[in-house]
């Protein structure tokens, strides 16, 4: 792992579902990997379960997260679940790692992304990586993020909606959060979320973003009057004169994956703030040796 240098002067780097090189996605090891590696920020998910605890999770099921377990498969639905049911679930770490290298043809999201090594030989897996790895509630993150010797960003992605208010009340005493980025791909969370906020009011600090994946003159009428400190946008469906349309505006962009050299260079030329990302260690190391040849 790369860890942080004073003179990294390039975009955000944003660990999406934090380090999943070192452990599970959206647990406490994978955000861990991202502070000790100095990255700038994190993103993860969340869901609420049955009992309405807001749970760090992706998927709305375990299917592919416990794939592979010897003893403890589950295909049980997030919001069907207790958090005390919920606490139980076992996820492996046995290929359920990304590698470290940037692999072949990573410009096709879905390689970049889902970790195919859970199809793997797993009981060969396991004799070796025995380990588990368990959920969080986002309660207890903003917790642990609190005793972090250094702030780190964090954009929190809403997988599910109804959880705007319960978020509002647990931020409205966070020691954290100003350091808080709450965003939706889903437009009927983003306008929940606007209008909860405009509403109820927004706790001081926090910032608001939209995930909205391609710039296009539908995005622009979208976004218009929304309060948005930053939008997210997929790589080649934006150029610089859209990151400028959007600052002009007070908007930041943030660029989802596009994890492959050549998106990397693009945009950086581009002005986005930050990005999320699979593979920041790759990243780092490539966007050290350019600046070398500068």
């Amino acid at each position: 792992m790369i860890n942080i240098v004073s003179s990294y002067t390039g975009p955000m780097r944003f660990a999406h579902r934090g380090v999943t090189q070192k452990a599970p996605e959206n647990t406490l090891g994978a955000f861990q990997a991202a502070v000790d590696a100095g990255y700038e920020g994190i993103e993860l998910d969340i869901r609420m379960s049955k009992d309405g605890e807001i749970v760090i999770c992706h998927d709305s099921h375990f299917a592919r997260l416990t794939c592979g377990h010897p003893t403890g498969y589950c295909i049980r639905h997030l919001a069907d679940m207790t958090w005390e049911e919920l606490s139980r679930i076992e996820i492996p770490y046995a290929l359920h790692l990304l590698p470290e290298e940037l692999p072949p043809y990573s410009e096709n999201e879905d390689l970049a992304q889902v970790p195919w090594q859970v199809l793997g030989d797993y009981e060969k897996a396991y004799k070796t990586e025995p380990r588990m790895a368990h959920l969080m509630r986002f309660q207890d993150f903003d917790k642990w993020l609190q005793a972090q010797d250094r702030r780190i960003t964090v954009e929190v992605e809403f997988c599910a909606p109804g959880m705007t208010d319960k978020m509002l009340r647990i931020l409205d005493t966070s020691p954290n959060r100003e350091d808080y980025i709450l965003f939706s791909g889903h437009k009927d969370i983003i306008d929940d979320m606007q209008e909860t906020c405009l509403r109820e009011g927004k706790p001081k600090g926090i910032r608001l973003g939209a995930n909205i994946r391609a710039f296009t003159q539908e995005a622009k009428e979208y976004i218009r009057g929304k309060d948005l400190f930053e939008i997210g946008l997929n790589d080649r469906k934006y150029k610089r004169e859209d990151v400028r349309y959007l600052n002009d505006r007070g908007i930041q962009v943030f660029s989802n994956l596009g994890d492959y050299p050549l998106w990397w260079e693009e945009m950086c030329r581009t002005g986005a703030l930050g990005f999320k990302t699979n593979y920041a260690a790759a990243f780092t190391k490539w966007w050290m040796q350019k600046a070398k040849e500068v």
